[in-house]
């Protein structure tokens, strides 16, 4: 799948907070009916950690918050179909 079309389709699905690990804030939607599954990673240096602000209960999206962030799809068998990682 091409970005725009993974952001046309899934751009708005919610995705609530998971876990923290290493400097990142994991972000994930709940099961969809294909069985895909949406993943956003924020954050990643310590600067970016400490200026962040986490609700576990307002969720947040790709097309909001996944412009230049890790983000991924996995699709039922638990396989990446889709992923955007940061430029450097």
């Amino acid at each position: 799948m091409e970005d725009e079309e993974v952001l046309e389709i899934y751009g708005d699905t919610p995705l609530y907070f998971s876990h923290y690990y290493n400097f990142l804030f994991i972000y994930k939607s709940a099961v969809l009916k294909n069985g895909e599954q949406i993943f956003l990673q924020l954050g990643g240096t310590m600067e970016k950690v400490s200026a962040m602000v986490v609700d576990a209960n307002d969720p947040v999206t790709l097309n909001e918050n996944g412009e230049d962030e890790t983000a991924f799809i996995k699709n039922q068998e638990k396989e990446v179909i889709w992923k955007q990682e940061p430029e450097k």
